[in-house]
């Protein structure tokens, strides 16, 4: 009998810590961390189920080797934590994806995930991690820097370190969305593809939250970025290897951004004005990407 009892009782505490783990991944897409505590509660069975997958980067976030390296690079350790400045980075190489599992999650669910990752590589927050603080959210062997390079580092791009002088995250918003810039580089080369003589590709990274209560398509045929000389130019479809997915159409709803890379060739270093996002249905943003 007492043996039943026992038996029972393990079921019971089972069932329940497996509810727990389900109504915390389960949470509201507008709620907001009530403490650092309970953000790594919620975050836990997200980052589960996932991302430390036999599937995706290793049941113990290990990666997944290939022969000449990762295929999927870990979760944990060093090499993470170099390849990600801070944890606004980490949000946009998992907001950009557009894996199912991964779109279904809010971007908070998605902050509440990282901020577990974090957790893993002995990283400690004094507050719960959300948009507000993810730029400056970092720690371990992450820099916090990631002005004029690139991240997660591209095998296939040259990057060149010309100064920018941009205080990075910049963005602009109005009634129903914001356009955010995350990231700006500038390269010699992707690839095979090189720009004109003298010229250089510029590579931003871009964030969109949608404030509005309705769905809102967004979409590379509205982004244009203005040159110094007064051009319009239209983002590029180049081959640039990287974690981030390139910027292409698709519908975000409320709580529920999108992450992009966009490319652009200019005819110099620096030629680069505005971007410029305007859907022509009133979601009109600008970004000043000179001081």
């Amino acid at each position: 009998m007492q043996r039943f009892v026992f038996v029972i009782a393990v079921v019971f505490v089972f069932i329940l810590a497996s509810c727990t783990r389900m109504n915390n991944a389960k949470k509201p897409a507008s709620y907001t961390p009530a403490s650092v505590e309970s953000q790594l509660m919620n975050g836990e069975p997200i980052y589960a189920q996932t991302c430390a997958t036999s599937t995706c980067h290793g049941t113990q976030g290990e990666g997944i080797r290939s022969a000449t390296g990762f295929s999927a690079w870990p979760l944990v350790g060093a090499d993470f934590q170099s390849r990600h400045p801070n944890a606004q980075i980490v949000f946009d190489v998992i907001r950009s994806g557009g894996e199912p599992n991964l779109r279904a999650l809010s971007d908070q669910q998605i902050y509440d995930s990282i901020a577990y990752e974090l957790s893993q590589n002995q990283i400690t927050l004094a507050s719960p991690l959300t948009s507000a603080n993810a730029f400056t959210t970092y720690g371990a062997a992450m820099s916090g820097q990631a002005q004029g390079g690139l991240f997660p580092p591209s095998d296939n791009a040259v990057i060149i370190n010309t100064p920018l002088n941009l205080s990075l995250p910049i963005a602009a918003k109005n009634e129903g969305l914001q356009l955010q810039l995350d990231q700006i580089a500038q390269a010699t080369v992707i690839g095979n593809t090189k720009p004109p003589a003298g010229g250089v590709f510029l590579i931003l990274v871009i964030v969109f939250n949608d404030l509005s209560a309705e769905p809102i398509t967004i979409s590379p045929d509205y982004l244009r970025l203005s040159t110094v000389r007064g051009d319009l130019l239209e983002p590029q479809s180049i081959n640039l290897h990287s974690a981030i997915e390139k910027f292409h159409t698709q519908i975000i709803k409320p709580y529920y951004g999108a992450s992009a890379l966009v490319i652009f060739t200019l005819s110099a270093p620096g030629q680069f004005d505005q971007l410029i996002y305007d859907d022509q249905a009133g979601n009109r943003s600008t970004l000043d990407l000179k001081p």
